[in-house]
């Protein structure tokens, strides 16, 4: 990593500080320049504004957010895959409670335009959920239904735990979540046993 990327990433860690600690309409650029130690000008050589900013830090927390999630893979036991991604997921959200309060509480609201950039990645990740509840229809392995209405409802319940696990004043302990969400899953959306696809029927001659 060069000098240039190493006090760009400092700025940027430093902006999460800060707009985790103020918010979003609080913070002020001369905040992130103290926190991070450089000059107001040094700041402008990077990002344009306090919008730009925070705008890149909430689209790398959705992309890491992306990648933490694998695709379920068929061939081999469901419950310990479901469960290894909802880990993953809760990693990403308790490793770094300032970005994760920043995504669930501060990000929603900012103006229209950015609130419409929200609602894109938001719409992304919905897409992506139905689309997997979908072949785990065809696969036999999740309920029946309409899978927008569930995916709403998964990502509803989702941040709902998330939010208040950031804000909880206590270590959490993760199997236990991880346990718990997997059971509402498991009760709610999932197949006790996946059913087999049904084989077209033979003509007879």
């Amino acid at each position: 990593m060069t000098n240039k990327e190493r006090r760009r990433a400092q700025i940027l860690q430093r902006a999460r500080d800060v707009f985790a600690k103020k918010g979003y309409h609080q913070a002020k650029i001369d905040d992130i320049v103290a926190a991070a130690g450089v000059a107001r000008g040094t700041f402008y050589l990077y990002f344009h504004d306090k919008r730009s900013i925070f705008e890149e830090l909430v689209n790398r927390f959705f992309h890491t957010i992306a990648m933490a999630v694998q695709r379920i893979d068929v061939g081999q036991p469901i419950e310990p895959q479901i469960k290894t991604n909802i880990s993953r997921v809760l990693d990403v959200f308790l490793e770094d409670p300032g970005m994760a309060k920043i995504l669930l509480s501060d990000a929603v609201g900012l103006d229209i335009e950015f609130d419409r950039r929200l609602l894109a990645l938001n719409s992304d990740i919905e897409a992506l959920l139905e689309r997997t509840l979908g072949e785990g229809q065809e696969l036999g392995i999740v309920q029946p239904g309409e899978r927008r209405v569930v995916a709403h409802f998964i990502l509803g319940g989702v941040k709902e735990v998330l939010l208040q696990l950031v804000r909880a004043p206590v270590p959490v302990d993760r199997e236990a979540v991880v346990r718990d969400i997997y059971l509402v899953l498991a009760r709610g959306v999932l197949l006790e046993k996946p059913i087999k696809p049904r084989q077209p029927r033979t003509k007879r001659l």
